[in-house]
């Protein structure tokens, strides 16, 4: 066989083969190529349809949040506040003094505050009004003590009326001059008893009038070192009394009218209280007339 017989031959054969060699390996290629473009189609399809619902959400999200209302901070936090009008003067503040004194003052269109609320670092609490020149006129506060005071004062800032419930429960009205001394005391006493006090310019008690808690009236008249000298009263039997005392504070006459036999009785007394003279009207209209020593024997009667 020739050369050129031989080479065609084998060309054939390799032909062949190769053939054969594609025809194995190519099918297995192009479905595995098949099924991996088949599975990236369905991811991309996945992957679309992911992307719209997020989309969708986001949309749903964006909108929410226009139409949702902002939320309030309940809480506002500072040391001190400012109100101010349309032309800028300061109307309100709200604020802390040095001393821890919580105060809320409103002023008028001068910028003169006019009523001030304040609460003392204690507990101290009281309201004060000013007029427009900036003098104080009234005050109400509650002290430590537990009493609650309403003060009036005049153009001068000095209080002239006093109007206080005592921690205990006593109400008291005071009247007083230009430098502050009580000239009228109107009280009533934790037991009940009523009683209106008058004093002089240095403020000392002159005289004073009042009802025990019984009911019985009696009125007392002081010298000018407030001693009690005279009291006129009506005992809780119904026995009016005359009463004179010396600067001691001694009784040395004593006038009455019995509330049993309604008959008069005078009685005079020594600097030691001791009676030294007694007369009385006796039923009938008999006069009767007693003289005592220092131990109070009678030492000589009529009749």
């Amino acid at each position: 066989m020739s050369d050129t017989n031989h080479d065609h031959l084998a060309q054939r054969f390799h032909d062949h083969l190769a053939q054969r060699f594609h025809d194995h390996l190519a099918q297995p290629v192009h479905d595995h190529l098949t099924r991996r473009l088949d599975r990236l189609e369905r991811e991309n399809r996945r992957l679309k349809l992911l992307g719209g619902l997020a989309l969708l959400g986001l949309a749903a999200l964006t909108v929410m949040g226009q139409t949702a209302p902002t939320p309030v901070a309940n809480t506002l936090e500072a040391e001190r506040f400012v109100l101010r009008d349309g032309a800028g003067n300061v109307r309100a503040t709200l604020g802390l003094r040095p001393d821890g004194t919580a105060v809320l003052a409103l002023a008028d269109d001068t910028q003169q505050d006019r009523a001030v609320l304040s609460v003392t670092a204690p507990g101290l609490a009281g309201v004060d009004f000013s007029d427009r020149a900036g003098h104080l006129r009234a005050g109400l506060g509650v002290r430590a003590d537990g009493s609650a005071l309403l003060t009036l004062l005049d153009q001068t800032d000095r209080p002239r009326v006093e109007l206080k419930a005592h921690g205990d429960g006593r109400p008291s009205l005071a009247l007083l001059d230009q430098g502050g001394r009580p000239r009228s005391l109107l009280a009533l006493t934790a037991e009940g008893a009523t009683g209106l006090t008058l004093y002089d310019r240095n403020g000392r008690r002159r005289s004073a009038m009042g009802t025990e808690p019984a009911g019985a009236p009696a009125v007392w008249l002081y010298d000018v070192e407030g001693n009690g000298r005279a009291m006129l009263g009506v005992t809780g039997d119904g026995q009016p009394t005359l009463n004179l005392n010396d600067a001691g504070g001694k009784g040395r006459l004593w006038l009455r009218v019995s509330a049993d036999f309604q008959l008069p009785f005078l009685s005079l007394h020594d600097r030691d209280g001791k009676q030294r003279v007694a007369m009385l009207l006796q039923q009938g209209g008999v006069p009767r007339l007693a003289l005592g020593d220092a131990a109070e024997r009678v030492i000589w009667k009529a009749p």
